[in-house]
């Protein structure tokens, strides 16, 4: 390991942060094998029963289509394919519709309204509308099931990061066991490369630890006597004796799962467009028919007012608007698990923001050289490059990396030691570098009592005890991350937080150089979510953009959740409501886009639906339309709301 100065920051590239991510969290060799862990029993049966229903009747609605067309002659044998198709989607749609019924619970009119339009549909032998209402509703409900899901998954991915065994020593005897058998108190060893199993504080050793899945950094921290550590964290490279100060739920690991469960079972339920009219139009669609039968005695006039009063329009006007913005959103690489909340993206004032790997690369850079008198930046460059040869130290790599991208050669190193928690030693042509934090490399070289502190993360170098100068390394903002930031505030954000685990100096300087309006510095997961909590008690609709595990918590207690990079992160895909599989920040404008243009056509679609199903009431109680003119009308209203949808796929995002 590279030593650094006290207080330096050294983050970790990224290659070795997401390989270290994927260790941690065990991640399982398929997605539904993850799935099944987080569902029960009861919710596999349920789901798999209305998958398979679904998967059955649109089966069975297709192959009476092609017999139709293949054999014209013989049309009963179509239809009667076509009405089984109807039968098998709507039979569980009407079960629960019958279940409302008798208890009364507001949350089956949307069963109970799409029964209606199924019944009154194969009354007049429209089977495939009787078949794709159901259908449509079928996959709204399947996206909601997903999401409740995947809060699950991601807890369940949190709780994988705790290490499976403990090294308890008592006396001089040390014995493996479960981390939830220790207590307050106890002593244990933690070896290079474990996983530490509780919160403590270190009495023995140093190391570098990596503390990402807590503080969101991609930093390792230099640990040493009396230094803090959590559960989650990795051991690096030294070996650590730690008191143990938390267990289980008391760790901070522990909280991230307490939290990311509180605020999964607060967040409120989407409600569905359709349900906050069912309520008031079943009955009176009833009641209507009733009166148009009582007052004129036609029956033919009530059962044209029951058809043409199947809101299939109406029932479209949310789902098909949805169906094709997911459709745009999947271009950009972008997966929303919960179609609701592309409603909710148009009212979002407010952007919190986590920064290393979110608003950064999450990676290090050389910024800065400071060599001493007599030295150049390219000789500096070039023995700081070879002190570091070998080294997997982020530090290390990424003044490599500089020296290799000028193409300065580099004296290869003949040996090489590490100091844990100092540094490495290089011996080289007869000479022998040191590169590491100030304090040791004031130990070593005579001239370095005065030396430069630009602070930052910074690291020394000597060569036999004289001090050559010091490297300072940053990590930058996204390229285009000032433009997603502006692009935002054109689009209603008006106010912008970059909350970070980071230290407070690094936090501002990335803050100041965004513009952001608020930097809040060395924040955990529970100050994450009290802060976004704090903001919504204000009257502030939030989007929280994270991409890990620290930012659990707060992407699942945001009105709606971002997550950036999802693809390498499963806690961070499973805990937010939308996750933007590429690391471009971009897409977060696009998608807001999106659902200003998703809005404007749904509004459109249940102006029209609701429009038009008034219009046809109408005629049908005059006696004006028939039944089967009546068929054929509310069906054009359906292609109407499916067609006007369809623009969105035309929709121009950037």
């Amino acid at each position: 390991m590279t030593g650094i100065a006290p207080g330096t920051e050294v983050r970790a590239m990224p290659e070795q942060k997401i390989k270290m991510s994927i260790n941690a969290t065990a991640v399982s060799d398929t997605i539904m094998e993850s799935a099944r862990t987080a569902m029960s029993r009861a919710e596999r049966i349920r789901i798999g029963a209305r998958l398979s229903t679904s998967i059955a009747g649109a089966g069975l609605l297709i192959v009476g289509m092609i017999y139709s067309r293949m054999q014209p002659g013989q049309p009963a044998v179509g239809a009667l394919l076509s009405a089984l198709a109807s039968i098998v989607v709507g039979i569980p749609v009407m079960a629960m519709a019958l279940k409302g019924f008798v208890s009364k619970k507001q949350e089956y009119y949307t069963e109970q309204l799409i029964s209606l339009a199924i019944l009154a549909s194969m009354a007049r032998g429209e089977y495939v509308t009787a078949t794709l209402v159901p259908l449509f509703m079928a996959i709204g409900h399947f996206l909601e099931e997903r999401s409740i899901l995947g809060a699950r998954l991601a807890i369940e991915k949190i709780k994988e990061l705790n290490a499976r065994k403990a090294n308890l020593l008592e006396g001089e005897t040390e014995r493996r066991v479960k981390p939830e058998d220790l207590k307050s108190g106890d002593l244990i060893i933690v070896r290079p490369g474990e996983v530490l199993p509780v919160d403590g504080t270190v009495v023995e050793g140093w190391s570098s630890v990596d503390q990402a899945p807590v503080t969101g950094e991609s930093v390792y921290e230099e640990v040493a006597p009396g230094s803090k550590v959590f559960a989650g964290t990795i051991n690096l490279n030294g070996l650590l004796r730690v008191t143990v100060t938390g267990v289980g739920a008391d760790t901070a690991l522990g909280r991230v799962i307490d939290i990311l469960k509180q605020a999964e079972s607060s967040k409120a339920p989407v409600t569905r467009l359709i349900e906050r009219y069912a309520s008031f139009y079943l009955p009176f669609v009833i009641s209507f028919a009733a009166v148009v039968l009582f007052l004129t005695m036609d029956t033919t006039r009530a059962i044209t007012v029951l058809v043409v009063a199947c809101p299939c329009a109406f029932v479209l006007a949310s789902p098909a608007a949805m169906v094709a913005a997911l459709a745009v959103a999947s271009r950009i690489k972008v997966l929303i698990k919960n179609t609701g909340f592309l409603e909710k993206l148009s009212d979002i004032d407010t952007l919190v923001l986590d920064k290393t790997g979110t608003i950064t690369l999450g990676r290090l850079k050389v910024s800065k050289l400071f060599p001493a008198n007599g030295i150049d930046e390219n000789e500096l460059l070039a023995r700081a490059a070879c002190a570091g040869y070998g080294s997997r130290h982020p530090v290390s790599v990424s003044i490599f990396e500089e020296a290799a991208g000028l193409e300065i050669k580099l004296a290869k190193p003949e040996k090489v030691t590490e100091e844990p928690g100092k540094g490495t030693i290089v011996a080289v042509n007869g000479d022998e570098l040191r590169l590491g934090r100030l304090s040791w490399i004031k130990e070593y070289a005579y001239d370095c009592k005065q030396c430069n502190e630009p602070g930052g993360t910074v690291t020394y170098l000597a060569m036999n005890g004289k001090y050559l100068g010091a490297v300072q390394l940053e990590d930058r903002p996204r390229p285009e991350a000032k433009q997603a930031i502006e692009q935002l505030r054109k689009l209603g954000v008006s106010r912008t937080l970059l909350v970070t685990g980071d230290k407070k100096s690094v936090a501002e300087k990335i803050s100041d150089e965004l513009g952001f309006d608020t930097c809040i510095a060395e924040a955990l997961p529970e100050d994450k979510l009290t802060i976004i909590q704090n903001e919504r008690a204000k009257g502030a609709k939030i989007m929280m953009l994270g991409d890990g595990v620290n930012d659990a918590p707060a992407l699942a207690g945001a009105d709606v959740g971002v997550a950036l990079c999802a693809m390498v992160n499963d806690v961070a895909i499973g805990s937010s409501d939308i996750a933007i599989m590429t690391d471009n920040l971009l897409r977060v404008p696009q998608i807001i886009r999106l659902s200003h243009a998703v809005r404007s056509i749904i509004n459109q679609n249940v102006l029209f639906g609701a429009g038009f199903s008034v219009a046809m009431l109408t005629l049908a109680s005059m006696g004006l339309i028939s039944p089967v003119l009546g068929a054929i009308l509310h069906n054009g209203g359906a292609i109407f709301v499916v067609f006007n949808s369809a623009r969105l796929l035309k929709t121009d995002i950037k």
